[in-house]
């Protein structure tokens, strides 16, 4: 695959489809975890294409073009997911309802949208990849490049914050 990577770098265009070809079933797969209407996925698997096309030379060490695919794709797929504005619940019904039991499905009750935007981007993505597309902590430090130690301290911070403003979520 690293010859084939290079070669796309050089600008051999055979190469470059070969790669699209060899890639495109995981990175459908991976949209498809993420986003639901299968347009999106099409127009996300396709954009991210066209950005790998564009950026691929900028990859320095081509042991790690995966790691660099998937990033650009679930970029992609967030930047969709926000611009569909797919919300769980209006800010409304948050001000309405003080206190919830146990029985219920809290995740059910939280505006996903709105506890994103408690975080930077970059632990944003840490909590997409964690809770919505289920990569574990050692997955995520491989596509993040960073220790795995790290995420998992940082997903145990975020979770603090959430519960602090969710009183309900304790």
């Amino acid at each position: 695959m690293e010859e084939l990577i290079e070669k796309a770098k050089k600008g051999d265009k055979e190469a470059f489809t070969d790669l699209i070809l060899e890639n495109q079933i995981k990175l459908y797969k991976i949209a498809k975890a993420r986003l639901k209407n299968e347009a999106d996925i099409e127009d996300v698997v396709q954009e991210t294409m066209i950005i790998l096309y564009t950026k691929l030379s900028k990859l320095r060490d081509n042991t790690k073009f995966e790691i660099w695919l998937y990033k650009i794709l679930i970029n992609q797929c967030n930047k969709k997911y926000r611009k569909n504005k797919i919300s769980l619940l209006s800010l409304e019904t948050i001000e309405n309802q003080k206190t919830y039991s146990n029985e219920e499905n809290i995740e059910d009750k939280l505006n996903y949208e709105e506890i994103l935007a408690m975080f930077k981007e970059q632990d944003q993505m840490l909590l997409l990849l964690y809770y919505s597309n289920g990569y574990t902590t050692k997955q995520i430090s491989q596509i993040l490049n960073k220790n795995e130690n790290t995420i998992k301290t940082k997903l145990r911070r975020m979770k603090e914050k959430i519960k602090e403003n969710y009183s309900f979520y304790n």
